[in-house]
């Protein structure tokens, strides 16, 4: 902790931060994303059907 760091901003991006998780737990990983993640060249959403990064049985996964 540090005397110059706002307590205030801390708790809120805290909470920020605590409520995306429980969203993406009860809703899955893709209920929040950044807006760039639905950019055609993006590849957020594609790997958060995978398992740890990779595609299961080499299949392809749709989306």
């Amino acid at each position: 902790m540090s005397l110059f760091e706002d307590i205030d901003q801390r708790e809120k991006a805290y909470a920020l931060a605590k409520t995306i998780d429980d969203n993406q737990m009860r809703y899955g990983k893709n209920s929040v994303l950044r807006a760039s993640s639905h950019l055609p060249y993006s590849t957020a959403r594609y790997r958060n059907v995978l398992i740890d990064g990779h595609e299961s049985r080499g299949g392809k996964c749709g989306i």
